[in-house]
């Protein structure tokens, strides 16, 4: 009986034209399954929606996803419908013939939720796709196509006495997720552990760091608490992306959560220095910086044990998206800063890093 498992994951991806050998697919090769955050929609409708960054990729980039060894791909972020209903719907119908599943959206709010099953050697793994990052009109519903919503409520909390002193400071943003979507997600994820052997949650979440005050730290309110219900209600890995930009890890309860793994695959950085803002047109000054650059690769290795599957180690490797916006593997210095970059995380918790030449190595400390 085999006892091992590794799932490959990594951050966001979007492929405008085919990746290139440089991509650092090698990362990936020889788990047992393989899968990112496609971030955007594959189609050839020519109207964007109105909101702030519409992105999309042409027809031939289901092919692209494929080839590369992604067999699973989420499409629950705030870029899956960019290009509207029209968009999405080309999306899953160009994907899936191609071979690669897909969670997270559909064209209602049922199959957005329903989980996609991949069978290993070892194991029935489950993929289920969510997203708080949830635009106006993006949520699925009943008979209405779109992704699996998660919205999160916010408000603010202003200090007083410290705007007396410093006029201007931004006010701390309280968050927390909506109770009927989240518990919709969680019965989602119970559904797909009841039918499977492990369970991979993505989630698009969390704040990127151009957008954050830095006294909050890496992780928006509601993140913490969510993936630990994820992982009590079934998850035994949770991917989580949108930050594009490196966040810690966790190991909660034998599970592994990944806050942000960074960009793996984003052609529209090459293309611009800035992606533009189209809706509103604010004074934001929104550059892309080295944060944007860094990306990991994790493989992570699960063990059978006698109560079903849990998280042993994940080999973080180290990459740096090039000049054609995708990640190659780096050495020496290079992989320090991003591995670094990881281990200064206020978002890690209950883990061990140990380096291991330019990879990294994360375990559950000691009582985690």
């Amino acid at each position: 009986m085999t006892t091992s498992l590794i799932v490959a994951a990594v951050g966001d991806i979007i492929f405008t034209r085919p990746p290139s050998p440089r991509l650092a697919l090698d990362a990936l090769a020889g788990a047992d399954v393989v899968t990112a955050n496609l971030e955007g929609p594959i189609t050839d409708h020519p109207y964007p929606s109105d909101k702030l960054i519409p992105l999309r990729m042409p027809l031939e980039a289901a092919a692209w996803v494929r080839d590369a060894g992604f067999e699973v791909v989420s499409l629950a972020n705030n870029h899956a419908m960019d290009y509207g209903e029209r968009g999405l719907l080309q999306t899953l119908e160009h994907i899936g013939p191609v071979g690669v599943r897909v969670v997270g959206a559909g064209p209602d709010l049922e199959r957005a939720l329903a989980h996609q099953v991949v069978e290993t050697r070892a194991a029935r793994v489950a993929f289920v796709g969510l997203a708080t990052t949830v635009p106006s009109g993006f949520a699925a519903g009943q008979g209405r196509p779109g992704i699996a919503p998660v919205r999160v409520r916010v408000s603010f909390a202003v200090d007083g006495a410290l705007n007396e002193e410093q006029p201007g400071t931004p006010p701390w943003v309280h968050t927390q997720v909506d109770e009927h979507d989240a518990e919709l997600a969680l019965e989602a994820v119970r559904r797909a552990r009841a039918d499977a052997d492990v369970v991979v949650v993505h989630v698009h979440w969390g704040v990127p760091p151009e957008w954050n005050a830095p006294f909050q730290g890496d992780l928006a309110e509601y993140q913490r608490p969510f993936g630990h219900a994820l992982v009590e209600a079934g998850a035994s890995v949770i991917v989580g992306h949108h930050a594009h930009a490196l966040h810690g890890v966790e190991v909660y309860r034998d599970a592994a959560i990944f806050y942000s793994l960074g960009n793996f695959a984003f052609h529209p950085y090459a293309d611009r220095d800035t992606l533009v803002l189209q809706r509103p047109a604010p004074p934001f000054k929104v550059k892309h910086g080295e944060h944007n650059k860094q990306s990991l690769a994790a493989r992570v290795h699960l063990e059978r044990h006698a109560g079903g599957w849990r998280f042993k180690e994940a080999i973080l490797v180290p990459a740096r998206l090039n000049e054609l916006g995708e990640a190659e593997r780096v050495t020496g210095e290079a992989a320090d800063h991003i591995h670094a970059a990881v281990a200064a995380s206020d978002a890690n918790a209950s883990v061990h890093f140990e380096r291991r030449g330019d990879e990294a190595i994360v375990r559950a400390s000691t009582g985690a």
